[in-house]
């Protein structure tokens, strides 16, 4: 890959140095989202123009916007407190004592009552607010404009924290079908509101990605990706799985003091006889061994050894052969190692985030398919 093939973009900087075109985290982060799964027609072949994918994501959300605001919002009910002339829910005996309000005629009441006002339609309005400077398309970016003021005269504010981002758990069921892809679109958005550097556009004010924020987001991403597109091929993907240690025998409460494993992602095809365990690391690949030699980081690989040995069974086939893999986030790096140890296929791969978005998604599919 030569200088001039380099994806030559606005760069993230992570961890203080490293830098990645701000497209390639655009694209991790639309894995990572719930935004994209199979089926998912409307963003096929996003990774060839990532840099567009605020338009696409502002496209989508406006369409979604404009269709829910012809009818009524989802509203919630929510707690009110006013001053009124007759009693409405409780009486706040307090405040009508200490400001005099029966002289006045009136009664601090608490109630409940229906608004507009709900952290979903919040949160969609501050995503038409965060897309708005990120969007090339000038008429685009005046419908996003448009629609949040919409929201707003129909009494959705405005006032959307970052911490009430973090803090805010939407669960969707089946009376929300219709608002689907209007929420998932907006999580998105707002996920997209990275730094940049000099030549970001006006809506970035963040300078920086934090190194767990980017450990995180590395992680959802390749798990995303292949329980998007493997599916199809056969393939059962598993995320977050707790390892067993299988121990034969243990002294008591040495159960309770065994540390955890945990997998990153399990891949499994019963039809290829194949599960590949997946550890995402997120430093260097390689370690200075003795003597100044370069070498695979050994604590890496006694845990990933150790997440295939332990889980051999009689009873299940697929253990017997699985196979370990360790992928690393690099920058302008290849490496794509295999090892066979004791019947088990080890590969140790780096995935270049300074290339193109589509040949970042080859590189991590050609890590398991090839």
């Amino acid at each position: 890959m030569t200088p001039e093939e380099k994806v030559s973009t606005p760069t993230v900087v992570i961890s203080g140095k490293t830098e990645i075109p701000i497209a390639n985290l655009w694209m991790l982060m639309l894995y990572a989202s719930k935004f994209y799964e199979p089926g998912t027609e409307s963003i096929d072949g996003a990774e060839k123009y990532p840099e567009l994918l605020p338009d696409l994501l502002a496209e989508i959300l406006v369409a979604s916007v404009g269709e829910r605001i012809r009818k009524p919002l989802t509203p919630i009910f929510s707690m009110a407190s006013r001053d009124l002339r007759r009693v409405r829910g409780r009486i706040d005996a307090l405040r009508t004592e200490s400001h005099q309000l029966l002289r006045q005629g009136q009664i601090a009441c608490r109630f409940d009552e229906l608004t507009n006002d709900s952290p979903r339609n919040r949160m969609v309005l501050a995503a038409l607010n965060a897309l708005a400077p990120l969007v090339g398309s000038k008429s685009l970016a005046s419908e996003c404009r448009n629609q949040s003021r919409a929201l707003e005269r129909m009494g959705v504010s405005s006032h959307y924290s970052a911490r009430e981002a973090r803090a805010l758990h939407i669960r969707l069921t089946r009376n929300d079908t219709h608002d689907w892809r209007m929420i998932h679109a907006a999580q998105l958005a707002l996920a997209m509101d990275l730094p940049m550097d000099s030549a970001a556009p006006q809506g970035i004010t963040r300078k920086s990605l934090d190194i767990h924020e980017f450990r995180r987001l590395f992680e959802a991403a390749v798990g995303g990706l292949y329980a998007a597109t493997l599916v199809c091929g056969g393939w059962r993907v598993l995320r977050g799985r707790q390892l067993e240690w299988n121990a034969e025998f243990g002294t008591n409460g040495a159960s309770a003091l065994m540390p955890q494993m945990k997998t990153d992602i399990i891949l499994e095809n019963a039809t290829d006889n194949r599960r590949i365990v997946i550890d995402t690391k997120f430093t260097s690949i390689l370690a200075h061994g003795k003597y100044g030699k370069d070498t695979f980081k050994s604590s890496h690989l006694y845990q990933l050894y150790t997440y295939v040995r332990t889980q051999e069974k009689e009873s299940d086939p697929l253990s017997v052969s699985s196979e370990g893999m360790l992928i690393y986030p690099a920058t302008g790096q290849t490496i794509r190692e295999t090892i066979q140890l004791s019947g088990h296929k080890m590969t140790v791969a780096t995935i270049d985030l300074t290339l193109p978005a589509a040949q970042i998604r080859r590189q991590l599919l050609d890590v398991i398919l090839a």
